[in-house]
């Protein structure tokens, strides 16, 4: 603490301590909201171009599409690649968030080949593997059980995807109510009060 700061009554010091937490918290706001605002810009310039592409009604707005991706996600690499070691905390929660970044990254680039499958049950897919991602996602905060289960529930609905839709509807429902309980039942043995 500087030395120039009046501590001499305890109201004083209170507040210096205040001071001092409050530019704490500021200086992390700004690591972490400044450190991902280059992120937003790049993304929004996909969406832009993406968007553009498709509006104007161009025959390859896939193409577009597909172009705009993969350089925003070029982009995002060297940006995250650059700040490694300059500003990046190395850190469990800091591997987390990347971790989980990349996780949602992949399930959005799955969602959008099933989506566009033309199954006739890729929205149940679709929904089960959204479940599917959120354990997992939860897994890499709170332990590998949700991450394993995350992953197997994903995995068993895409096995589903060129079933019969009759067929598929009871496999998905034994399978989306059986991954419910057994996420109840792991949540409840490892939290149970």
């Amino acid at each position: 603490m500087p030395t120039d700061w009046p501590t001499d009554t305890p109201e004083q010091a209170r507040n210096a301590l205040l001071a001092a937490a409050d530019g704490e918290r500021r200086t992390l706001n700004a690591l972490a909201y400044g450190g991902a605002a280059p992120f937003f810009v790049v993304w929004g310039m996909v969406w832009a171009v993406g968007f553009a592409g498709t509006g104007l009604g161009l025959e390859r707005a896939g193409v577009v599409w597909g172009v705009a991706i993969a350089l925003g996600w070029t982009a995002t690499a060297v940006l995250a690649w650059a700040r490694v070691g300059r500003d990046m905390p190395r850190s469990p929660t800091a591997s987390r968030y990347a971790l989980s970044a990349a996780g949602l990254s992949a399930y959005a680039v799955l969602w959008a080949f099933i989506l566009l499958s033309q199954q006739p049950n890729a929205l149940g897919v679709y929904a089960g593997s959204v479940t599917g991602c959120g354990y997992a996602l939860a897994g890499l905060w709170r332990g590998p059980a949700l991450l394993v289960l995350g992953l197997a529930i994903t995995v068993l609905f895409l096995a589903g995807l060129p079933m019969p839709p009759s067929a598929f509807a009871i496999y998905a429902g034994v399978l989306g109510g059986g991954g419910l309980i057994a996420a109840g039942v792991l949540l409840g043995q490892r939290y149970s009060i």
